[in-house]
């Protein structure tokens, strides 16, 4: 697309009023920041609820003072204008003056107030994500000086298809628009939807139904007015803009992340082969205002209407974006760790992969938490880690339909608006998705959740580090003494016989595997390349292997295999010794030719400490 100097952002917004709703959310403060520090606009009307005793004008007051974003920019804040009113309010509660403020004077708005939970009552979602969104519609047909309306949707409202184009998609239905709606909340008002229940049509949750409701409402009631629809995938921390790595909301992607490397959370439900569409919030935040100038030339056709705001052929993967994540953790550690990292994830598809998820869900969430929180209560602090670790499981199995498939989305219209931009605004309004530097978005994204969200100083990364490394080194220490003990205890006082003695071995050893981080047929991200774990599981050298075999578990998996081409594919033959291999095979293939497997300590001990060189303890991750 050649450029042209006829469709220009910052001439179209240069003395314009805007109205934006939403600016308390993360997405919301950037776009408010990008546009006080590059559109000369006239002035903004932010749409803001009284609450807990405060007003209007003081939540923005204190916004503008306290969050970093605005530290640059407080020669401009007098353009900003709080307009007391709330989505759900009949009228948006907003006073008549107040509304001719907005009537007479705005020209463009910007609509990305909305309810971002994934669970909840129907109504709830009705409510603020239709009935909000009708409400503010409803205000923009009364406007004198209308350009162009900008709603926020996601690219998830039709996630039911596996193929997303750029246009609306009306619900499956045979009912009009005004009669599924009414029998919807009516009906269903009252239910909180799970996934799987008939009324969400085939979509994982609420949200996610009431964003198409939405676009299909502004398709039946309001195409006279100039909207235009962007649908971001999985907003996640800038690139560049406000600063790198800018976050302040722990929802989605961020708030995994911040729970693994603070250890609270171990497990994470992802396919690792599945594209992650997650977009940085500034080019999201770019494709904005452009679409907002954009709808109001001359350039915009009806076929326009809609612009997804996502990767496009620049996707990467979950498993590229969690090795890179999870190795990142490991060099800016946070000051706040409570235990070593290390995360076991599961795709939780078959039977199988479930009754593993839900083992390691008792003993490396509840069963720590329950510790946690015992000497919590012994030191005389508050408890807190029981009912955080639900939130946090909670999330995760919100999470898993979006971390366990994958979409085509069509994202041609952000392309086609960014070939129209003059090439200095080009660079002004990035909206090129083939920008991002994954290895660098990754180190800012981490460096940002300790920077802004644990509010870490970059001043006290050596001693977190130094803090981290004594922490493996006592965590390793106690997780094994404790082993040593329940394995003592139950071998030599409780335990007599052969049969309950051969299961509780058993059950022991894969409790030391699982404390120490290890994983059976899924995935572990060291520092480098694949490892392979092996659990040889002692029998005393009396019990026949027919009635109690051994079991040797070797897991594998390679990150770099899926996702980057240049990576050398290694073998176990390349890794470990080779005297270890034929060990290993030696005694799988004696299991059924033998009258007895006789498996020595010496042996034993001698296996144990081969993996254990080979697997470089030091990149034990707890």
């Amino acid at each position: 697309m050649t450029p042209t100097s006829e469709f220009s952002v910052l001439k179209f917004y240069h003395d314009k009023t805007i109205f934006i709703t939403g600016v308390t959310g993360f997405v919301g403060k950037v776009l408010l920041e990008k546009i006080l520090r590059q559109c000369s606009c006239k002035r903004i009307y932010v749409l803001i609820r009284d609450k807990c005793f405060e007003t209007s004008q003081k939540r923005l007051s204190n916004l503008l003072s306290t969050s970093p974003v605005f530290e640059l920019h407080q020669d401009k804040i007098d353009k900003i204008f709080a307009i007391n009113g709330d989505i759900t309010a009949n009228g948006l509660g907003i006073s008549v003056e107040d509304r001719k403020k907005l009537i007479n004077e705005v020209d463009v708005v910007f609509h990305s107030a909305a309810t971002v939970n994934f669970d909840g009552i129907t109504k709830k979602f009705i409510e603020q994500n239709i009935d909000g969104t009708d409400a503010i519609l409803k205000l923009c047909s009364e406007m004198l000086n209308l350009k162009s309306i900008v709603y926020v949707s996601t690219a998830y409202c039709n996630c039911h298809l596996k193929e997303i184009e750029e246009k609306i998609y009306p619900i499956d239905t045979d009912q009009d628009f005004e009669s599924y709606l009414n029998d919807l909340r009516i009906n269903f008002g009252d239910i909180s939807l799970k996934i799987g229940d008939e009324a969400l049509k085939n979509r994982p949750n609420p949200y996610t139904l009431s964003k198409s409701i939405a676009e299909w409402m502004i398709e039946k009631r309001y195409s006279s007015l100039p909207i235009i629809i962007c649908r971001p995938s999985i907003v996640n921390s800038s690139i560049k803009e406000p600063m790198p790595g800018w976050c302040d909301s722990t929802a989605g992607v961020a708030g995994v992340v911040l729970c693994s490397a603070l250890g609270i959370s171990r497990l994470v439900i992802m396919d690792l082969n599945a594209k992650a569409d997650i977009i940085p919030v500034d080019i999201v935040v770019n494709a904005m205002i452009c679409s907002g100038a954009f709808r109001a030339s001359k350039f915009y056709t009806d076929d326009k209407k809609v612009a997804n705001i996502t990767l496009g052929d620049n996707s990467i993967t979950w498993g590229k974006l969690f090795y890179e994540t999870i190795r990142i953790k490991n060099v800016v550690p946070p000051m706040k760790t409570i235990r070593p990292v290390s995360v076991y994830v599961n795709p939780s598809r078959t039977l199988l992969d479930r009754l593993q998820l839900n083992l390691r869900m008792i003993f490396s969430h509840y069963l720590f938490a329950y510790l946690f929180d015992l000497i919590c209560v012994i030191m005389m602090q508050k408890r807190f880690m029981v009912k955080l670790l639900d939130r946090v499981q909670k999330g995760i199995y919100l999470l898993k339909p979006f971390t366990c498939n994958e979409w085509l989305f069509h994202n041609n219209n952000i392309q086609h608006m960014n070939g129209l931009l003059p090439k200095n605004e080009r660079l002004l309004f990035n909206t090129n998705v083939h920008s991002i530097e994954w290895e660098k978005y990754f180190f800012d994204f981490v460096l940002g959740c300790r920077r802004y969200l644990v509010k870490d100083p970059d001043s006290t990364l050596n001693m977190a580090k130094r803090r981290y490394n004594r922490l493996e080194i006592l965590y390793t220490i106690f997780i094994l003494i404790i082993h040593s003990l329940l394995y003592w205890l139950f071998k030599s006082l409780v335990l007599q016989t052969i049969l309950w003695s051969s299961i509780l071995v058993l059950f022991f050893d894969f409790l030391f595997l699982l404390y120490i981080g290890v994983i059976i047929d899924s995935a572990v991200y060291m520092n480098d390349g694949p490892i392979y774990w092996i659990s040889i599981i002692k029998t005393d050298t009396h019990v026949n292997p027919i009635d109690c075999p051994s079991m040797v578990f070797i897991s594998k998996y390679d990150p770099m295999v899926n996702y980057d081409d240049h990576a050398k594919k290694k073998t176990f033959e390349k890794h470990h010794n080779n005297d270890l291999i034929a060990m290993i095979k030696s005694w799988n293939q004696s299991s059924h030719g033998a009258n007895y497997l006789k498996y020595s300590d010496e042996y034993r001990s001698t296996l144990m400490k081969l993996c254990f060189n080979e697997l470089k303890m030091k990149s034990f991750n707890g």
